[in-house]
């Protein structure tokens, strides 16, 4: 659980710039990921970039403890040590299913609160939280079906890779960082272009009800969000993105995402299974 915990809180600290940049590209329908992050650092200045960290950290630690046991608890029952070829991939699937239960129950409510305030439309997380249960908290779940139909997927197919991998470049399963790094990088941002449709989906439902003004220069990224249309679920989301930006709406922010996903799985997985390392020694 302690490993689980220091691998979320490095894992997001370092990315959630990225994160930023994904969620204001996927939100907008416009701009370039570029053109966003240089809008952003112009004109609310470098730190806005780490906007929401402070609530994420608050719900990594339980969520991502809890992830991380379940994940140990599926190895163990599905016999990874002894497991070659495609039973370690399978193996690993079944760990990525399970332990993204427990870690999105946690996780979505901050994840919601934390678009939001990337956006810009509320003070800090109290403000966002108080407002959001003022209306009666569903808000703060709504996206947690299409949470669960895109991180189910994401982390089974990273999970499924990750130790096959692992298996590939280490067979002995030694400590080995470079082998951890490895598998981080490559498994993360495949899963990541895999789901980022789904992402794109989640997005939107998480941060329904806003709209970013644009300036009277046409800027975008600068005004607070304004009242937008509400989508009424997962079908009328993907119905609204085809119609009015075609198949491509669906791949916004995949280069960010990817490149967020890939170092982020490899932050994770060095610092859980360091934490882990010294924990045993």
């Amino acid at each position: 659980m302690i490993a689980g915990s220091v691998a979320g809180m490095v894992e997001h600290t370092v990315m959630i710039p990225l994160d930023s940049v994904k969620t204001h590209v996927q939100a907008s329908g416009g701009p370039s990921s570029l053109r966003v992050f240089r809008d952003l650092i112009r004109l609310r200045g470098p730190l806005f970039l780490w906007r929401g960290t402070g609530v994420t950290l608050l719900a990594v630690v339980p969520s991502h403890a809890a992830m991380f046991s379940a994940y140990e608890g599926v190895l163990l029952a599905g016999g990874r040590s002894e497991a070659v070829g495609a039973r370690v991939a399978a193996v690993g699937f079944a760990a990525g299913a399970v332990s993204t239960l427990f870690h999105d129950l946690v996780m979505v409510p901050a994840e919601t609160i934390k678009q939001r305030l990337q956006l810009g439309y509320y003070r800090d997380a109290r403000h966002a939280a108080r407002r959001m249960l003022g209306s009666g908290g569903g808000s703060l779940f709504r996206s947690l079906p299409t949470t669960l139909a895109m991180s189910v997927p994401y982390s089974s197919l990273m999970m499924a890779s990750n130790e096959s991998i692992r298996q590939g470049l280490n067979p002995e399963g030694e400590f080995s960082l470079p082998t951890f790094l490895a598998a981080g990088v490559v498994s993360g941002a495949a899963a990541a272009a895999a789901t980022t449709p789904l992402d794109v989906v989640k997005t939107r439902l998480q941060i329904q009800g806003m709209r970013r003004a644009k300036t009277s220069t046409g800027e975008l990224h600068s005004a607070p969000i304004k009242f937008k249309v509400r989508y009424r679920g997962f079908l009328d989301v993907v119905k609204h993105i085809y119609k009015t930006e075609g198949v491509g709406g669906f791949m916004r922010g995949m280069g960010p995402r990817m490149v967020q996903m890939g170092p982020s799985c490899a932050l994770s997985w060095c610092a859980y299974e360091s934490a882990k390392h010294m924990l045993k020694t």
